[in-house]
């Protein structure tokens, strides 16, 4: 039925008494991500990362081994809107989206995003920040230097106040990029300098500059954008599915007060990013 590569994930059934704690899967539910690398370590039953590590943690709660399938973000919201019964991971709410698809609870948790700039462009005019060293708006960065060019991943959100600055952005300073590589080449593009500007999650971009030590960017804040960024699984919204994302919800609950949970974020973070992202889970584990 589809052309997309098939992985397979093993899911790890509970071994303990309760049984009647896993997630029930309906069996023509589907399983997308847009990530090559990422489904593929979704399959092997291993992580190198948050999103891995804590959709992993998610997985070994299904009652049944599921098989995650690589297609493209356009591609997979295409099939959705078309009725089939489809989730896809580590996806970030917004107005839209959620006016149409049924999200869960966070599964993974991100300090909020950044601003990048090559160092070797002038840095932004004071004039542009806030008190906090914050960029005021994306959009006046942007159009005071006309000839510089904002890498952006195509068909992807950075949730609604970020994305409505991108929409006012003129075309001709937007770099759209499109791969199913998505975490490997993404950034890579920003570090071979085909953008001066890319928005990024400061975690992966840490990651990114241990490996290319001779790249130097400046970071800004982002005023009025979230603290805290979180990615979620969409799916169809169909009677089932409704059902489905109430059991991933109520193991969700469960996995916040997790030592495991904590640990699936803060062993990829800095010391103070990751006492800071704890804090923020546990509040957020608090309010649940």
């Amino acid at each position: 039925m589809f052309t997309g590569r098939t992985y397979y994930f093993l899911a790890l059934l509970l071994c303990c008494c309760c049984a009647s704690a896993a997630i029930h899967v309906p069996s023509q539910l589907e399983f997308h991500h847009y990530d090559h690398e990422t489904v593929q370590l979704f399959n092997k039953g291993t992580y190198q990362s948050i999103n891995t590590e804590t959709n992993y943690l998610l997985f070994q709660h299904f009652s049944t081994p599921v098989t995650v399938l690589e297609f493209p973000l356009a591609r997979t919201e295409y099939m959705m809107n078309s009725g089939a019964s489809i989730c896809t991971m580590d996806r970030v709410k917004n107005n839209d989206r959620d006016a149409k698809y049924l999200f869960s609870k966070p599964v993974n948790f991100y300090l909020g995003y950044r601003l990048f700039q090559l160092a070797e462009l002038p840095a932004v005019s004071p004039q542009l920040l806030t008190r906090k060293g914050e960029v005021r708006s994306i959009v006046q960065v942007l159009l005071s230097m006309p000839k510089a060019k904002l890498l952006v991943p195509e068909y992807f959100s950075f949730g609604d106040i970020l994305d409505q600055q991108l929409h006012q952005l003129p075309e001709h300073q937007l770099l759209k990029f499109s791969t199913t590589h998505y975490h490997s080449n993404f950034l890579g593009m920003f570090g071979s300098k085909r953008a001066e500007f890319v928005i990024a999650y400061p975690t992966e971009m840490s990651v990114f500059m241990n490996n290319k030590p001779g790249l130097k960017i400046r970071s800004y804040g982002i005023a009025d954008s979230a603290e805290l960024i979180t990615g979620h699984m969409m799916c169809t919204d169909t009677a089932r599915n409704r059902l489905f994302i109430q059991a991933v919800d109520k193991v969700l609950t469960e996995l916040y007060r997790e030592k495991s949970f904590l640990l699936a974020h803060t062993r990829y973070l800095d010391e103070q990013s990751a006492k800071h992202i704890s804090q923020l889970i546990r509040q957020y584990a608090a309010e649940q």
